[in-house]
């Protein structure tokens, strides 16, 4: 799985100049404090509005089972993703390196690992090789790549441009970074909140501070 920060817009002037607006005030005329200061009242009082403003856009590439639990965070965010239509993807699958227990006390969660791993890998194996092998065979039959698509494994790496706002990412990061978070899940936000910071001018230093993050 990977996530490449391809732009961003916006900084923590930004959500100050936004909430300071209604003054005709701008974050010039404060000093790095005064401003820091602001943006954690903002954050700790729930005035998110301003963080609405600045927007982060990723290319994620993850398998598709990821993607559909990234994707129930909607609001605040827009998604283009590949497309089995247009394009043969088949050929490229994530394998589970660690077989988890189905969690006791909680009904979609995992826990700890399964005794014999190799049995549960070798399962996975047998069905990518044989979905990939239909797939190929199906488009050789001269099947739409549109329908040939739907015997694929949710398995199958998927890439898609992710873009929200600032406002939409803290949710997604304060979420999916919880320890009873999918793993999968918590390893593409955790990768999303490092490329954030890695940023080389931290942009958005006071504000994922006052997040938490």
């Amino acid at each position: 799985m990977k996530v490449e920060l391809t732009g961003y817009f916006g900084s923590d002037s930004m959500v100050v100049d936004t909430a300071r607006v209604s003054f005709a005030k701008r974050a010039e005329e404060y000093g790095e404090e005064q401003n820091a200061k602001l943006i954690r009242f903002l954050a700790e009082h729930g005035h998110t509005a301003p963080f609405r403003h600045p927007h982060l856009q990723f290319r994620v590439h993850v398998p598709i089972y990821v993607e559909r639990q990234l994707f129930k965070h909607q609001v605040g965010w827009t998604a283009n993703s590949i497309s089995g239509r247009y394009v043969d993807f088949s050929d490229s699958y994530d394998r589970i390196g660690i077989w988890r227990k189905q969690s006791k006390s909680s009904k979609q969660g995992s826990e700890g690992e399964i005794d014999n791993q190799t049995e549960a890998s070798r399962i996975e194996a047998e069905i990518i090789d044989r979905c990939s092998t239909a797939y190929a065979r199906l488009l050789e039959l001269g099947v739409s790549k549109e329908q040939a698509r739907t015997i694929l494994p949710l398995s199958l790496n998927t890439e898609y441009i992710w873009t929200g706002s600032f406002q939409a990412f803290t949710h997604l990061c304060h979420l999916r970074l919880k320890p009873d978070a999918q793993f999968e899940t918590r390893k593409v936000v955790g990768l999303m909140l490092c490329a954030v910071k890695d940023i080389e001018d931290e942009p958005f230093k006071h504000s994922l501070e006052a997040f938490g993050l």
